[in-house]
């Protein structure tokens, strides 16, 4: 859903008084919100956990603001073996399955492709109950302009021989996490960045850093720092992390990992077009060809039937 400036909690130039501030005072507002959502909810909080550099820099200042808050940790089934491995080195974790796994997400919802956006407006052209105005605002944009249209060179994917959807986050992250707030009262700190889209920006610049009156209450202490800021975090505190992301190095004034950039689920789809090669999928060729085969044979040879999506897209791998 497009979000209009007249909706948001932080305009523009708010939003970049807090990107730019300097780290020191970054790290005294965070504290600030997460003492803040401890105390509203009288400690029955929790830090939701995936095992990346974000959620790990989040565990760490929460831990060292409010003290040993639990972790908790969905095992969807997509992540990478180091990532659970280093989860299982934390305590206080308490693990959650989705009741769906992510083929059955492939067969009855759809692959997930290119973006949430695009994902989301190619399943609402070929399944959603839509009216005409908005199926052609989806198509060609209307008198407010083009922001919210699916971009030309994403039409062909409306014709597409599979399905293509969004919802794979929501069944298979979202889904047991909302049912643990719901059976335990406890209510997230979540590591979101700025750095992790405009979509996020800007759902960030409508509620601020602790989202008190909504369904899914949440906090999300750091989203207003870049990944500068987290991997400076990483490197001042010489914080442990996973080992798919290598070592953090300073190259003048400049923080980068010396591993995989973001890790997410392992076969995604999500973003792959936008990768220098070797992509996701070549590096998985390379480093687990037993992964990679699975994820490439057709679903009815009990494969993830990859390697015709791809194809069909013009995508390496």
């Amino acid at each position: 859903m497009f979000i209009m400036d007249n909706e948001l909690k932080l305009n523009e130039w708010q939003f970049a008084q807090r990107k730019y501030l300097p780290f020191e005072e970054k790290l005294i507002l965070s504290r600030r919100r997460i003492e803040d959502w401890y105390d509203f909810h009288e400690g029955d909080v929790y830090v939701s956990f995936s095992g990346g550099m974000d959620s790990t820099v989040l565990v760490d200042l929460v831990r060292k603001t409010v003290g040993d808050v639990p972790l908790v940790f969905v095992n969807t089934g997509l992540e990478y073996p180091e990532i659970v491995r280093f989860v299982s080195l934390y305590d206080n974790v308490t693990v959650l399955r989705p009741k769906m796994s992510f083929k059955e997400v492939l067969e009855v919802h759809g692959y997930p492709l290119i973006s949430k956006e695009t994902a989301a407006k190619i399943r609402k052209l070929r399944h959603g109950n839509l009216s005409a105005r908005y199926r052609n605002y989806l198509l060609n944009g209307d008198e407010r302009g083009s922001f919210g249209k699916l971009a030309e060179k994403w039409k062909f994917l409306v014709n597409a021989p599979f399905d293509i959807s969004e919802l794979c986050c929501d069944i298979t992250k979202k889904q047991p996490i909302y049912a643990y707030n719901k059976e335990t009262g406890r209510v997230p700190y979540i590591g979101i960045t700025q750095d992790e889209g405009y979509r996020r920006q800007r759902e960030y610049n409508r509620t601020g850093c602790n989202v008190y009156d909504a369904k899914h209450p949440k906090s999300q202490p750091l989203g207003f720092w870049t990944r500068q800021d987290i991997l400076r975090y990483i490197a001042v505190n010489n914080l442990n992390i996973c080992s798919i992301y290598g070592t953090i190095e300073c190259r003048n004034g400049v923080f980068q990992n010396t591993g995989v950039y973001r890790s997410g689920c392992v076969y995604c789809c999500m973003g792959v077009q936008l990768e220098p090669h070797p992509n996701r999928f070549e590096r998985m060729k390379s480093d687990d060809y037993r992964l990679y085969n699975y994820c490439m044979r057709p679903l009815y040879e009990n494969g993830l039937g990859f390697d015709y999506v791809l194809n069909y897209c013009g995508f390496a791998h």
